[in-house]
């Protein structure tokens, strides 16, 4: 019977090669974006599962709340993991990462920059599942002086040699000795790394540091543990250990676990660059709305076909057959469409694979393809689409009864219904995703033009990577200024695109001093003029005021609005906190405030404006040099010799402002590059159901337009009544797909502090150009069956 079925939906197939085609192409579309999205997905998904203990490994996250704010960190105090596995025997293991950014190493005469360095307890390998290449996991950061690197850092440093037992010196003339050698950390893991460094002296002597949150923390807890138990001894630890140095300044500390496979995902603490769950709610609504737009093609071509299958199923139903076989022989032929369209759609995403991770930023692999798991997803998406898109025609086709139809008395005004109503969801949801798309990059567009405060253009960076060389920066700076093509130069403790960290600081209040956090930023004397920034209040920082140094700072005017002050000028801020009762040694410095600057965006959009204040000092870590806009490479070239004449040991390295700033926007680019093909897709999907439909229309009225014709009817009247009919089905889908889509993206645009007006012009442009597309989709059909000569259509009447 099954092989039967399948012979009559072959033969049908071929016999209508121009519905089959819109069909199966519908649907390859659909399923091959339904498969690449799913990919995506589960990529997403499966961030940090490839760890062996992952289900009982946890986070400890950070909130600190103060009396005017709550900050959120991932990060912690050196102390407290360690601490958590000495008073808490269920605590099973642990390990901390502390931070030691980017670091020049030497092997022989090769220099090389590397970045995300990291010490780490030795327990990390009994912790996390990575897989060694060279080295005992058990042993490989045992010893002091140790390091572990990537299999991509070892081939950097010692290529095809083997790098266990090798050493490699930093700048500070450390040696370490490479102990293991791992796999490049996968690229879904939310913490990367390029090397680990044995916990050494400067990481033990944090162990009684509770007042720095600056390391990573992880432990391991029981399987099925219940986290409540621990989470209820947190503040016991806080009164214990971290009270006597905040609970006088107001502060309060709490801690949070957070379970390691849902960090990737569910995480948005401070200076993270996570994914996030609603996008990954959002590409599966793509990739079933796809699916759908494709079935619904289906049963409207389906039924629009229903007068040319009236008499097949009438026949049938005269010779004995019974409702439910016609029903599957309807639905045989959907899934065998489905099937046909699955193995197309194989085929293209292999092909496209290369280019979907280059717009995604993904790299997945073809063996994904093979895995139980995306193989049951296909077989999956073939059972769903074949019998979602079938399901409708197999009951309508079934139901017509035999007299009627034999008898030339058929209508199919239902059908017609429910083919309106489709056309209405596949317009309205193509509409949602192209205003959603426009609103998207909307909003990227406003953050990359947003006035920052400061001038980026132009502005390349250098990390000095160590303190000795900052004594000769003022040598360099003399040099470079010599260059007409050099504009200003000027150093920072931090690139401007990227200033984190707080520190507490006494500061003057309208009811006394006040001890509270604030972000710190060490400037010299040309830093704000080399970055445009404006001295609104005050004066800035002078070389003929030698006290500057010591006795002044800079606040932003987020400092203002935060105290409250009316006249900032002259406000004290003592460097530091107060010492605790019994604490030893001088008092911090006490300075004033000299100046106030016109805030500026310390980091992306993503993060607010923070109250911050400017410390002035003469050798700072990172130098910014503005230059012309032309002579561009000749001037870097300049830049680089002149640093390489001084510095003959260090690597030249640079990066510009700008393009730190933009790398900030990338996740987001992509993703917005992601929801653009698809809306594109989801729209090519739509005219084609559209255009089929169009087709099966104006061959149903084609005598109807013979005798119009003949009656006079001009060539444009045609037209615009074969149009009329599927413009207001266009139309209806407006109301609908509107106060959707804005209530969509009104709630994206929350997650944002600084957002884009969504505005009314967004709206009608997408409907205009959605009604545009649809006119041409039916133009040319209407056009084809305005021309078609009456006398053909009307010769057997």
């Amino acid at each position: 019977m099954l092989l039967n079925y399948l012979k009559i939906a072959w033969r049908n197939l071929r016999k209508d090669k121009f519905y089959s085609l819109i069909n199966i192409l519908g649907l390859t579309i659909g399923v091959t974006c339904g498969l690449l999205l799913l990919l995506y997905v589960t990529d997403e998904l499966s961030f940090d599962r490839y760890h062996t203990n992952a289900s009982q490994i946890y986070r400890i996250v950070s909130h600190i709340t103060e009396p005017d704010k709550v900050n959120r960190w991932s990060s912690t105090q050196p102390p407290l993991v360690k601490t958590l596995k000495q008073d808490y025997p269920f605590v099973k293991n642990y390990v901390r990462f502390f931070p030691y950014g980017r670091m020049m190493f030497r092997q022989g005469e090769k220099r090389f920059y590397e970045d995300d360095i990291y010490a780490a307890d030795s327990t990390v390998f009994d912790v996390f599942s990575y897989k060694f290449i060279e080295g005992d996991p058990k042993t490989a950061l045992a010893q002091p002086g140790s390091v572990v690197l990537t299999h991509k850092a070892a081939q950097k440093f010692f290529g095809s040699r083997t790098a266990l037992g090798q050493s490699l010196q930093t700048n500070d003339t450390t040696f370490y000795k490479v102990t293991g050698v791992l796999e490049d950390v996968p690229k879904n893991s939310h913490f990367t790394f390029n090397a680990l460094i044995s916990a050494g002296q400067n990481e033990r002597s944090q162990d009684t540091n509770w007042g720095a949150f600056y390391i990573y923390s992880y432990l391991v807890l029981p399987e099925h543990f219940d986290t409540k138990i621990l989470e209820s001894k947190f503040p016991q630890v806080y009164d214990k250990y971290v009270g006597p140095i905040f609970k006088r300044m107001g502060i309060k500390v709490t801690y949070e676990l957070q379970p390691l496979a849902n960090i990737h995902l569910y995480s948005n603490l401070e200076g993270e660059s996570n994914g996030n769950i609603g996008y990954v709610y959002t590409f599966s609504a793509v990739a079933f709305f796809m699916l759908l737009l494709a079935s619904i093609n289906y049963m409207n071509l389906a039924t629009a076909r229903s007068a040319r299958r009236a008499k097949e199923v009438g026949l049938r139903k005269v010779m004995g057959s019974v409702r439910g076989r016609l029903m599957a022989q309807f639905l045989t032929e959907s899934v065998l469409m489905t099937v046909l369209a699955l193995a197309a759609s194989l085929i293209l995403v292999v092909v496209l694979l290369p280019f979907f991770n280059s717009v995604s930023g993904k790299e997945i692999q073809f063996r994904e393809l093979l895995r139980p798991e995306f193989l049951l997803i296909g077989l999956t998406i073939v059972v769903f689409t074949g019998f979602i898109s079938g399901s409708y025609p197999a009951f309508y086709l079934s139901s017509f009864e035999p007299a009627a139809v034999l008898k030339g008395s058929f209508n199919a005004k239902g059908g017609s219904f429910f083919r309106k109503t489709l056309v209405v969801v596949q317009f309205a949801i193509s509409l949602i995703m192209l205003i959603c798309t426009w609103i998207v990059y909307k909003q990227l567009n406003f953050m990359r033009n947003h006035d920052l405060g400061y001038d980026q253009e132009q502005v390349l960076t250098i990390d000095y990577q160590g303190r000795q060389p900052r004594e000769q920066f003022n040598t360099l700076k003399n040099s470079l200024l010599a260059n007409p093509n050099i504009r200003q130069v000027a150093s920072a403790s931090a690139p401007t695109s990227n200033i984190g960290g707080r520190v507490i600081f006494t500061v003057e209040s309208n009811t006394g001093l006040k001890e509270m956090g604030f972000k710190p930023m060490g400037i010299d004397y040309d830093y704000l003029r080399t970055m445009g920034m404006k001295i609104v209040r005050g004066r800035d920082f002078s070389e003929k005021i030698p006290a500057d140094t010591l006795n002044s700072v800079i606040i932003n005017q987020a400092v203002v609005e935060r105290m409250g002050w009316k006249e900032p000028l002259g406000k004290k801020v003592i460097l530091g906190s107060q010492p605790q009762p019994g604490q030893q040694g001088p008092p911090p410095p006490t300075a004033q405030v000299i100046g106030v600057v016109k805030d500026f965006h310390q980091q992306s959009l993503y993060n607010p404006i923070e109250p911050m204040i400017l410390l002035c000092r003469r050798a700072n870590p990172v130098i910014h040099i503005k230059i012309q806009a032309q002579n561009v490479e000749k001037t870097v070239a300049f830049i680089g010799q002149q640093w390489r004449e001084l510095y003959p040991d260090r690597l030249f390295e640079y990066r510009f402002l700008d393009q730190d700033f933009e790398s900030a926007y990338q996740a987001d680019e992509l993703r917005g590059r992601i929801f653009t093909t698809f809306s594109a897709l989801t729209i090519l999907i739509a005219c084609l159901g559209l255009f089929g439909l169009a087709t099966f229309t104006t061959e149903q009225r084609v005598k109807e337009i013979g005798v119009r014709k003949v009656l006079g009817a001009s060539v444009s009247s045609v037209v615009v009544l074969l149009s009329r009919d599927f413009t207001k089905l266009v139309l209806f889908s407006f109301p609908i797909a509107v106060p959707v889509a804005w209530y969509s993206m009104y709630k994206w645009l929350q997650n944002f502090p600084y957002k884009t007006d969504i505005g009314i012009w967004v709206f009608i442009a997408a409907c205009l150009l959605t009604l545009l597309i649809c006119w041409l989709t039916v133009i040319y059909q209407s056009v084809k069956a305005a021309l078609t000569n009456p006398v053909k259509s009307l010769r057997s009447e």
